[in-house]
């Protein structure tokens, strides 16, 4: 009797196990097919489910981090305490995703592009630190893999950012915190190339593309990648935000 109470107890316990792990890989999928609904508020809900069961699950840490962002980017302007601690827990899981697994692209790609938005409510030391830790994370992640479009666009971003900072405020930057990290024009181009490259139906790399030759003043080279951007067909959520902007430069083209 105790015996088979024994292998009963066992069953029982693999039972559960076998439970519990369809539940994560269930709370998995679930969290996936709202993010491509583009429903990041219910994706982040069940990525947490996900961390519940287990705090260290690396996939789970960094797309929750990567919704968290994209759950900040829509809070209203003017809720700026909301965004910006929204932006830090999104900082905060992708940090937590790193310690879990340093040799994984996503968990530094996703921490460079929160910590990107998490800047913005910085002041101005804090910010250019800010920064140079933001190019170790994408460098990092596009050691790591190569072929991730989103981090060659991301590098790029930071290239045209710094770039393209004011007069004034390089000088006070310079003046104040000893300068800011280099950023390069031709760099920024030659990373939006590359994305392209990788992802030939983003539209945003094309939009960025043109928006660098803008600011270098080459206008002669705008027109073919804002015509790019309206041409594809791309299922990205901002999609037809990009090829209005697009349509916008090119009327001011002509």
């Amino acid at each position: 009797m105790k015996k088979s109470l024994f292998l009963f107890g066992l069953l029982a316990l693999a039972a559960g196990s076998a439970f519990a792990q369809s539940t994560v890989a269930e709370d998995m999928a679930r969290g996936d097919a709202l993010k491509d609904k583009w429903d990041h508020a219910g994706a982040v809900a069940a990525y947490m489910q996900v961390l519940e069961a287990e705090p260290n699950n690396y996939e789970a840490l960094w797309k929750a981090g990567d919704q968290v962002t994209e759950v900040a980017d829509k809070i209203p302007a003017k809720e700026k305490a909301a965004k910006q601690a929204e932006f830090t827990r999104a900082a905060d899981l992708c940090k937590k995703a790193i310690q879990v697994n340093r040799n994984g692209s996503e968990g530094h790609l996703r921490l460079a592009v929160a910590s990107g938005r998490l800047a913005l409510f910085l002041g101005g030391k804090q910010k250019i630190n800010m920064s140079k830790a933001i190019k170790a994370e994408v460098d990092t992640a596009i050691a790591l893999d190569p072929t991730d479009d989103i981090a060659y666009h991301v590098l790029g971003r930071w290239h045209q950012n710094l770039a393209n900072l004011s007069g004034v405020l390089r000088f006070f930057a310079k003046v104040l915190y000893g300068g800011v990290p280099p950023g390069s024009n031709d760099e920024a181009v030659a990373n939006f190339k590359k994305a392209i490259e990788l992802d030939p139906n983003h539209t945003e790399h094309y939009l960025e593309l043109a928006r660098t030759y803008q600011f270098m003043g080459k206008k002669d080279l705008m027109r073919e990648p804002l015509e790019k951007v309206l041409s594809i067909s791309d299922t990205d959520e901002d999609a037809s935000q990009y090829k209005k902007e697009a349509q916008e430069m090119l009327a001011k083209l002509k």
